[in-house]
C-alpha cells in the first residue's frame, strides 16, 4: 500500500500485537496520565480529524495501535473509473480462469494468516479461537465457490413445455461494480465472504470496511492483490459513513450487514439507482428448550451460542425460552458454565470471552438490563462491565424472571447477555420466539428430531438449527438470510453468484421456417387453432382434452 501503508504495518504483525497491546507496571500507574488512556482512546476512537485519519483502538487494551488516512469522497470517482477498467478486462476471462486467480490469492491469505490473525485480534479484542472462526469462514467460501463455479456460472438449458420449436439457455454474465459495507464484529468474514463469489462472478468489488476495524481488512484486500489480482478491481476503501453513501451511488449491486437503521438508507439509495442489494440485518434470535431435551448439550450449546465473540454476533441466542419441566436444571447448569467462561485480553488460546469491540455498544446492554431489573428481572451472574483499569470488557450475564416487556426481550442487545423465561409448552415457546420484528436464526434443543423439526416448521425466521447453534452459518451449501426487519435476499450456495449477474435467456429457432404461425397477418384459423391450444394442453383428464380438440 506504499504511501497510505499504516503506521501499525511498520513491524511484523505479531511483534506490533503484543507490544501495542502490552502495558508494564509503571504504564499501567501512568495511564490515567497517557493520551491513549482508555478514557482518551474512546473519545478519540474513529474521529474524523482534519487530515481525515482513523484511528484504530485494541479495545482490550484501551490503546490507540494505528491511525490509517481515510478515504476521501473525492477519490472514489477516479477509484471507480479503475474497478470499471479492470472489469471489463476480468469478465472476458473465463470461470476457470478466474478461479486460479482466485486459488492463488487465497493461497497468498494463507501464507500471511498469522500476521492478519494478529490484526484482527489487536483491533477487535476478540478471542483468538473466535478470529480464527473468521479466517475458517474466508477458506470455505474459497474452496466452496472455486470448485463449484464452473458448474453453477455454466449456461444453462431449459426444457419448454409449451415452445417445443425453441431451445433456451440462461446465461449468467457479470454485473458490474459489487461495493459491500461490512460492519465491525466480524470484519474479514464479512468483507471477504461477500467479495470472493462476486468476483468470481466476473464482478469488479469495493469494500468500505467498519472505521472500527478497517486494519485487517485493509491487509488482506492488500495480500490479495499481490498474488496479482488486475489493478483496481478488488479495492478497500476506509472511511466513515460519507464514503459508504458515495459508493452506493456508484455500485451497480450492494451488499450491507449492518443495522436496520443503516440498512434502510442503503435500501434507499439502491432503490432510487435500480440496482439490487441484499441486507443482513439485525437479530434476536430465540433458543427453545424443550422437555424432552439434553439439558448438558442444550446448556453449553446456549452458552456458546449467547457469549461467542462476545454476543456480537447477528445470530447470538438473545433469548432462551425453556419448558417449566427442564427449567432449574437448565438454570442451574447455564450459571455454573458462565461463571467458569475466562475473559481478558486475549494472549493466547486459553481465554474465551474478549472486549466488546465498539465501547458504545455497552450503554445499550446497561439500558437494556437495567430496563429488566427495574421490571423484575433478576440477574444469576455478570451484569456489569468487567472492574478493570484497561480494555472495555462486559462481563457475561444471565438472566431469569424475564418477559415480553422488557427491552431485553424485544430489541437487539448485541452483547453477551442471556436472558432466560420459562413456558409451559413448545406452542408457548414458538408463539413468543414469532413475537419479535426480527427472524434471522433460531435453535430448537429437543430429543425428538420429528418434533423438532415440526417446530422449525413454525418459527419465523431464515434458519433453525435443531440441537445445534449458529451452524447454519457455515453450511455454505444452503441458502443463508432472514426475514422481517433481519433482511433482504440471501448469502450462500449458488445463488450468492447467481445474484451477482445479470441472467440471461438466449432463445433460438430450431426449424428456421419463413414465417410462425401466428405471426402476420392474422386469421380465423389461428384463432381457432389457439383456442383447441387451450383445451388440449390445460384441461384436466384425456377425455375432456379430447372433447376440446375435436368440438
Amino acid at each position: 500500500m506504499s504511501a497510505t501503508r499504516p503506521k501499525y504495518m511498520c513491524v511484523p504483525a505479531r511483534e506490533i500485537s503484543m507490544t501495542s497491546a502490552s502495558k508494564t507496571t509503571d504504564q499501567k500507574s501512568s495511564a490515567k496520565k497517557s493520551p491513549t488512556n482508555k478514557t482518551s482512546a474512546k473519545k478519540k476512537k474513529n474521529t474524523k480529524k482534519a487530515a481525515r485519519t482513523i484511528e484504530c483502538y485494541n479495545p482490550a487494551t484501551s490503546k490507540i495501535i494505528a491511525e490509517i488516512p481515510a478515504t476521501a469522497v473525492e477519490e472514489i470517482p477516479a477509484k471507480v473509473t479503475a474497478a470499471k477498467q479492470a472489469f471489463q478486462s476480468w469478465r472476458r476471462l473465463s470461470v476457470e480462469e478466474r478461479c486460479r486467480h482466485m486459488l492463488e490469492a487465497r493461497d497468498h491469505l494463507l501464507d500471511h494468516r498469522e500476521e492478519i490473525l494478529d490484526l484482527l485480534v489487536a483491533e477487535t479484542g476478540k478471542a483468538i479461537i473466535d478470529a480464527q472462526a473468521e479466517l475458517l469462514t474466508v477458506f470455505e467460501t474459497f474452496r466452496y465457490y472455486t470448485s463449484n463455479a464452473a458448474e453453477f456460472l455454466a449456461d444453462q438449458p431449459l426444457n419448454l413445455h409449451l415452445l417445443k420449436n425453441k431451445r433456451v439457455k440462461v446465461q449468467y454474465p457479470p454485473i458490474g461494480l459489487v461495493v459491500n459495507i461490512s460492519p465491525w464484529n466480524f470484519p474479514i468474514d464479512l468483507s471477504l465472504t461477500p467479495a470472493i463469489p462476486a468476483l468470481i462472478a466476473g464482478n469488479a468489488v469495493m469494500i468500505k470496511p467498519s472505521e472500527h476495524t478497517s486494519l485487517a481488512v485493509i491487509r488482506a484486500i492488500e495480500v490479495m492483490n499481490e498474488s496479482g489480482l488486475p489493478e483496481g478491481l478488488l479495492q478497500v476503501m476506509p472511511g466513515f459513513g460519507d464514503v459508504g453513501a458515495a459508493l452506493c451511488d456508484e455500485a451497480d449491486a450492494i451488499t450491507f450487514t449492518g443495522s436496520v437503521a443503516t440498512g434502510r438508507k442503503v435500501a434507499k439509495a439502491a432503490a432510487e439507482n435500480l440496482v439490487p442489494c441484499t441486507l443482513e440485518l439485525g437479530g434476536k434470535d430465540p433458543a427453545i428448550v424443550l422437555d424432552d431435551a439434553d439439558i448438558e448439550r442444550a446448556a453449553n450449546g446456549i452458552v456458546w451460542g449467547s457469549f461467542f465473540n462476545s454476543g456480537q454476533v447477528c445470530m447470538s441466542v438473545e433469548r432462551v425460552y425453556v419448558h417449566e419441566a427442564v427449567y432449574d436444571q437448565f438454570v442451574e447448569r447455564v450459571v455454573e458454565l458462565t461463571r467458569d467462561l475466562r475473559q481478558g485480553v486475549p494472549w493466547d488460546y486459553t481465554i474465551d470471552i474478549g472486549a466488546m469491540i465498539d465501547p458504545d455498544q455497552k450503554h445499550i446492554i446497561e439500558k437494556h438490563i437495567k430496563d429488566a431489573v427495574d421490571k423484575g428481572a433478576r440477574i444469576l451472574t455478570g451484569g456489569k462491565r468487567r472492574d478493570t483499569d484497561e480494555g472495555d470488557f462486559f462481563e457475561p450475564t444471565v438472566l431469569v424472571d424475564v418477559d415480553h416487556s422488557m427491552k431485553i426481550m424485544k430489541e437487539e442487545t448485541f452483547g453477551p447477555v442471556m436472558p432466560i423465561m420459562k413456558v409451559r409448552s413448545g406452542f408457548e415457546a414458538v408463539q413468543l420466539a414469532n413475537d419479535s420484528e426480527f427472524g434471522l436464526n433460531s435453535s430448537v434443543w429437543t430429543g425428538d428430531v420429528r418434533r423438532g423439526r415440526d417446530l422449525a416448521r413454525q418459527i419465523e425466521s431464515g434458519q433453525v438449527c435443531i440441537n445445534d447453534v449458529i451452524a447454519s452459518y457455515l453450511a455454505l451449501e444452503a441458502p443463508y438470510g432472514g426475514v422481517k426487519h433481519s433482511g433482504i435476499g440471501r448469502r450462500k450456495s449458488k445463488n450468492e453468484l447467481h445474484k451477482f449477474t445479470q441472467s440471461k435467456t438466449v432463445l433460438e429457432d430450431i426449424f428456421n421456417l419463413k414465417k410462425e404461425p401466428f405471426w402476420f397477418p392474422y386469421n380465423a384459423g389461428v384463432g381457432k387453432a389457439v383456442d383447441k391450444v387451450f383445451g388440449v394442453l390445460y384441461r384436466r383428464g384425456i377425455s375432456k382434452k379430447i372433447t376440446d380438440l375435436f368440438s
